[in-house]
């Protein structure tokens, strides 16, 4: 199996493990996490994103199976639908990367809530020099993520970046030394939130223009109308 799940307290967690190709996505690791996500939909707990092989995270897509395709299937947009169902996905959503973040390794990362970095990660879209571009939402995701500017030059160059130029330039929340204790700071955090006040927070950032003031106005009318709000509410004003 090359994707594996586990179910926590504090997260639901989806692990990449197909060593022998670096975890290149393919049709079957693609299909995976389609699955794990559609599993963890009713959890109330964030989502984490890791590989569970050292020094990579997503190394791109597999490029023997890339090779092969026909317009036909490229047309058909396998990761491009998966990573906006990641986007969607109703609960915060964490990338940890903890190595190689090439292709469609950094589209994934991109449709994340968060991006957790390793020091030594490396972040890129090399497309470009395969012939091919970013189709998977990086076209974008990351203009929307670092601005036009550095998207650009990331894009059309296919440059490879490190973690520190990665912070710099807005594309990672964190980058640490150890993934595991800035994942537990950062689920410490989200753990003190009503989750169902974060998913319909995130619901509103994802209203497009002018909608998202309609979008702000009804889902706060919900919140208001939830017992857990009633709840913190009252606990805030007793303190």
């Amino acid at each position: 199996m090359s994707v594996r799940t586990e179910l926590t307290d504090d997260a639901a967690t989806i692990r990449l493990d197909r060593p022998e190709k670096l975890n290149a996505l393919d049709l079957e690791m693609s299909a995976g996490i389609d699955r794990a996500l559609a599993g963890f939909a009713e959890s109330e707990r964030p989502l984490v994103i890791r590989s569970a092989v050292p020094g990579t995270f997503v190394s791109g897509a597999d490029l023997t199976e890339l090779a092969q395709r026909t317009r036909r299937e490229a047309l058909q947009r396998v990761n491009h639908r998966l990573f906006t169902a990641i986007e969607e996905y109703p609960w915060p959503t964490i990338a940890l990367v903890g190595g190689h973040a090439l292709g469609g390794g950094c589209e994934l990362a991109l449709a994340c809530d968060f991006r957790l970095s390793s020091t030594t990660a490396t972040w890129g879209l090399p497309e470009v020099r395969l012939g091919i571009i970013p189709s998977a939402g990086g076209l974008f995701r990351l203009p929307r993520v670092v601005g036009q500017s550095a998207a650009k030059r990331l894009i059309f160059t296919g440059k490879r970046i490190g973690a520190a130029e990665a912070l710099a330039i807005g594309l990672v929340d964190e980058v640490s030394d150890d993934l595991d204790e800035a994942l537990a700071r950062l689920l410490g955090d989200l753990g003190k939130a009503s989750m169902t006040a974060v998913r319909y927070a995130k619901e509103a950032l994802h209203a497009p223009g002018d909608h998202r003031r309609i979008a702000d106005a009804a889902l706060q009318a919900l919140c208001f109308e939830s017992d857990e709000a009633r709840r913190r509410l009252a606990q805030a004003v007793r303190r």
